[in-house]
């Protein structure tokens, strides 16, 4: 009879399963790191996120100040000339000046999201509910960009001809008094008048202008109302980590 070695199957299964154990563990040590990177990942974007967004905060609550600083003076401004028969001259503080030929746009503090959105680390995000957020409040973004470049054209194209054909605008589109102005830092002499004639082009430019500026500053008002919500939400994921 032909002798043969009998086939050790208990080492060979013990072998075995160490093979597939050893397998598996490599898998769930891999699978493990990967989760703890990711979770890293989106940590360092959540803590850069809420740091952009609260120097945005910051800023438009400037920003929304001086927007409604300068509606409530183009208002002033246009009630007047509503008020006034055409061709006659009403008395125009330089103020009223500055804030109708004051075109600022606002701009938020948000290259990590841009740029998380480009690379594609927005999906790091879990939270659903911050993720519409983030998306809600870059449509606000643009929507209120897009009046404050047709208030700008407005100024550019109508405001400012109508106007220094009649006085010159040297004082009102000094940089250092629109800015300080604008936040509200120093208030400008309120005596200085400047005598303007009413037209129906400035009274309908003026008009114009307001009209945008309303929606400015209603956009902003919802712009710093999703930015806290964002924050209060960033701050939520942050303390889960």
């Amino acid at each position: 009879m032909t002798k043969y070695r009998e086939i050790p199957w208990p080492r060979i299964a013990a072998e075995g399963a160490v093979i597939v154990v050893s397998i598996l563990m490599a898998f769930a040590i891999d699978t493990w790191w990967q989760d703890r990177t990711k979770a890293e990942e989106a940590h360092a974007l959540l803590v850069s996120l809420r740091v952009d967004f609260q120097a945005s905060q910051s800023h438009i609550e400037v920003w929304l100040a001086g927007n409604k600083r300068i509606l409530r003076a183009s208002t002033d401004f246009l009630d007047q000339l509503r008020n006034t028969r055409i061709d006659e001259e009403l008395l125009v503080p330089i103020d009223w000046l500055v804030a109708t030929i004051g075109a600022p746009t606002y701009s938020p503090t948000d290259s990590t999201l841009r740029t998380a959105i480009s690379s594609g680390k927005i999906e790091l995000i879990e939270d659903v509910e911050l993720r519409t957020l983030l998306a809600k409040w870059s449509q606000q973004l643009d929507d209120t960009q897009e009046d404050e470049i047709l208030i700008r054209e407005i100024v550019v194209n109508q405001l400012v001809p109508a106007i220094s054909t009649q006085i010159r605008l040297g004082l009102a589109f000094d940089f250092d008094t629109i800015v300080s102005w604008f936040a509200e830092q120093a208030d400008l002499d309120v005596d200085q008048e400047f005598r303007i004639r009413a037209t129906t082009i400035l009274e309908g430019a003026l008009a114009e202008r307001t009209f945008y500026e309303n929606f400015v500053v209603g956009g902003l008002e919802e712009i710093e109302t999703t930015q806290a919500e964002i924050l209060r939400l960033l701050d939520k994921e942050i303390a889960k980590n």
